[in-house]
């Protein structure tokens, strides 16, 4: 039963990615800036440009290195290649989060077990950022995985080494982002308190030596970039736009779900599922069970909730965590109704996630035929946004001619060199320095692709020294830039 249920779970999982990616015909797609960002820092490492020192990157070089594979992949086929075999493993990493909620929730029981991996399967929150090359996949599968191995030495006559090697994933966390440093806190306290501090230092001992293995090796060759970039910029970051609820709305997958109903429906949907939450929450603590992941979910919204940036993939970092603490409380309902308590709570906030998940994102509309075919096949390809290098495959083409592509181009605006002379952060599109630094980008190469029509940050006079500086040839919602013919100068009148 067990294992048909976890299998059962795992191929939902992968089901609901592989229709919110779009299917095989979109796998290849333009899907937006951040995953294009990763996947680009991956090419320019395979091509022998370091993060930090060579251009910049404003995470920790997990990410980079992760895709590392696949953009060697891209190195040898196409960089459209590359990128959809590795969105093709960050659904699969889904499915594989999925199966160790089935199998962590399994402790509580079968009907724990159905309701936790159902409802992370159809988590909206994880299902929208494991379909793509994002950071929060990665992070909720060291937590998932390290939590699983920690376990895994508690068992009568298991070896210490268990106890390493779930430390040693969990500390793959941080190198990822540096939000996961608090689900690491959290599990090393939880060690701590509920076995003993010997086993807890040496959690904390294998954590920080695989992160150290990571990160040194990048720390060394720019370590002042890489605090600046890594740790300042990150908390100097303004904050987005929006409100505390709206940030519920993200975790909850309300937001996605009932995107099109008003304010007020959305807010008494959003309270409703917190409160089942929160009553889940709080009859998992007096029962001492699921504590850890009461606490990773009180600690996970709260990062979320004051986190200077928010963006709807962020919600993904506590989908675990969500679906694990309701599992919990489905485990302490009398035996008796525990059957109907666990389909009541899949069916209610199944029908919230699992209409988020059926609402399929609107594609990006990128010609992608189109646009390769306007680009020139010599000089440098310029973009506003490095995924749409890569779905035309000169990504790497840029890299072997040592073209010095910009791996993050909205993100120079964050970096502490662009703010004023007080330090405070300036909106790209009032930041006159990001700005001509832009346009000077986008102008220096063959030709220039740009494919964000919205949230680019360009100002009115950027895009009118653009259209001035080039010659201008729309494709549906991007547009290719191509250099302006030179003005034949007249010839001379002979006397």
């Amino acid at each position: 039963m067990a294992w048909a249920t976890t299998c059962a779970a795992a191929l939902l999982a992968l089901a609901v990615r592989w229709h919110l990616v779009g299917g095989a015909s979109a796998l290849r797609g333009y899907h937006g800036y951040d995953d294009g960002v990763y996947f680009a820092s991956a090419v320019a490492l395979v091509h022998g440009r370091l993060p930090y020192r060579d251009f910049l990157l404003l995470h920790p070089p997990g990410i980079t290195l992760a895709l590392a594979p696949f953009a060697a992949l891209a190195r040898w086929t196409s960089d459209s290649t590359g990128l959809a075999a590795a969105r093709l493993a960050f659904i699969l990493v889904g499915a594989v989060s999925t199966v160790l909620v089935a199998r962590l929730a399994r402790r509580w029981g079968t009907a724990a077990m159905v309701v936790g991996a159902t409802l992370y399967a159809l988590s909206a929150a994880a299902a929208r950022a494991e379909r793509l090359t994002l950071l929060e996949p990665l992070g909720t599968l060291t937590l998932l995985a390290g939590v699983s191995l920690l376990l895994r030495a508690r068992a009568p006559g298991s070896s210490r080494w268990w106890l390493w090697a779930g430390g040693a994933v969990l500390g793959l966390g941080p190198v990822v982002k540096i939000w996961n440093v608090v689900p690491v806190v959290v599990v090393v306290a939880w060690q701590a308190c509920s076995w003993s501090r010997r086993s807890a230092l040496r959690v904390t001992g294998a954590a920080l030596a695989s992160a150290a293995v990571v990160v040194l090796p990048f720390a060394v060759r720019a370590p002042d970039a890489m605090l600046r970039l890594v740790v300042l910029d990150q908390l100097g970051r303004p904050r987005t736009p929006g409100t505390l609820v709206t940030r519920l709305e993200g975790v909850t997958g309300v937001g996605t779900a009932l995107w099109h109903a008003s304010d007020v429906t959305r807010g008494v949907v959003t309270v409703a599922v917190c409160v089942v939450v929160a009553l889940a929450a709080t009859a998992a603590w007096r029962h001492d069970r699921g504590r850890l992941w009461v606490t990773l979910l009180t600690a996970q919204v709260g990062v979320i909730l004051v986190a200077p940036s928010y963006y709807a993939h962020y919600a993904a970092y506590s989908a675990a965590a969500v679906a694990l603490v309701l599992a919990a409380g489905v485990s302490l309902v009398d035996v008796r109704h525990r059957a109907w308590s666990a389909a009541l709570v899949c069916c209610a906030l199944g029908l919230v996630t699992g209409a988020a998940v059926a609402r399929t994102p609107a594609p990006v509309s990128f010609p992608v035929a189109q646009v390769r075919e306007r680009l020139p096949a010599t000089g440098c390809i310029r973009a506003d946004s490095p995924g749409a290098l890569a779905v035309v495959d000169v990504l790497s083409r840029n890299e072997a001619r040592g073209c010095d592509t910009r791996i993050d181009v909205s993100g120079q605006a964050y970096d502490v060199g662009t703010r004023d002379q007080e330090g405070r952060h300036v909106p790209r599109v009032r930041n006159h320095r990001w700005q001509h630094d832009a346009v000077a980008y986008l102008t220096s190469g063959s030709a220039a692709v740009v494919a964000r029509s919205t949230g680019n940050g360009f100002s009115d006079a950027t895009l009118r020294g653009l259209l001035t500086r080039s010659r201008v040839v729309p494709l549906g919602d991007v547009q290719v830039l191509l250099p302006r013919p030179a003005r034949r100068s007249a010839p001379p009148q002979v006397p």
